[in-house]
């Protein structure tokens, strides 16, 4: 592409005070403006306020998030084992315990910090759960779970794909059998507003697990809450399906905002700006 085909698209209140949509070639902004642009992406990108973070800063997040959900699933885990007694052969206590002892046993974490494959043989989703992230939740010492960015629209832009056994059960309460009507009804039933549209998507979730991510979002208005306080349906849905959707979609704008910092960084040289 051309530097003379490039746009920077911003927005601006119109006279009836309405916000709307105007763009400009970056070609024809003055070197202040193309600086200002400048600043915006690597904002978008990079910004760590925790009320407004860059993509890059939400990347981090999801990770994260990602490592503690599988971390308090293992932990859920070894607290279930028996010995041949029916004996439990964990508590959070003798797993830290244990754990403690064979940290004290190898040498330090070149890497920063072993895994649950280093410990002991776990099920495959936990093998790179971090030994720090699993003693936290022992130490209930965990991060809050923050699902502020994972909003109820962009669940329901997810959509649902019925089993044939939910799709059997919502009949009970439908006069017609079609898959708008059953929405409705998943929509009443959870209290969404009118005006949220539901898609169905053979990619989305199962009923019952946008159920889970729904209740999630609106049992917890402060929007945070203990890894400990999820349930296990709802850990597994987050790390099987939700957070890489939601990976996906930041990583999409992660893309466009590097793109466009590319394009100014074309359109500078071109003009010879400097960025700052």
């Amino acid at each position: 592409m051309s530097v003379e085909s490039y746009i920077w698209k911003d927005r601006r209140l119109s006279n009836d005070r309405t916000e709307k949509q105007v763009a400009y070639k970056l070609i024809d902004m003055d070197e202040y403006a193309l600086n200002k642009a400048y600043e915006h992406c690597k904002n978008m990108l990079y910004n760590q306020d925790v009320a407004n973070p860059g993509r890059m800063t939400v990347l981090d997040i999801i990770n994260e998030q990602f490592n503690y959900c599988r971390a308090e699933l293992a932990l859920r885990w070894f607290t279930s084992l028996q010995d041949k007694d029916g004996n439990l052969l964990y508590s959070k206590q003798s797993l830290l315990s244990d754990i403690r002892a064979w940290l004290l046993s190898v040498p330090p974490c070149e890497d920063g910090s072993y895994t649950l494959q280093d410990f002991l043989s776990v099920p495959p989703d936990f093998k790179t759960v971090t030994i720090d992230s699993l003693m936290k939740l022992c130490r209930e010492t965990a991060p809050l779970f923050d699902h502020s960015k994972i909003t109820i629209g962009f669940i329901c832009d997810l959509g649902i794909y019925f089993t044939q056994r939910e799709l059997k059960d919502l009949d009970n309460y439908t006069v017609g059998h079609t898959l708008e009507e059953k929405l409705d009804v998943v929509k009443t039933q959870l209290r969404l507003k009118d005006d949220v549209k539901i898609r169905i998507n053979p990619s989305g979730l199962t009923e019952q697990e946008f159920r889970d991510i729904i209740h999630l979002k609106k049992m917890n208005r402060f929007k945070r809450c203990k890894y400990s306080e999820l349930t296990t349906s709802q850990l597994e849905t987050l790390t099987k399906k939700v957070l890489y959707h939601f990976e996906d979609k930041v990583l999409f704008q992660i893309k466009v905002w590097k793109n466009l910092m590319s394009q100014i960084e074309e359109v500078a040289a071109y003009k010879n700006y400097k960025l700052y």
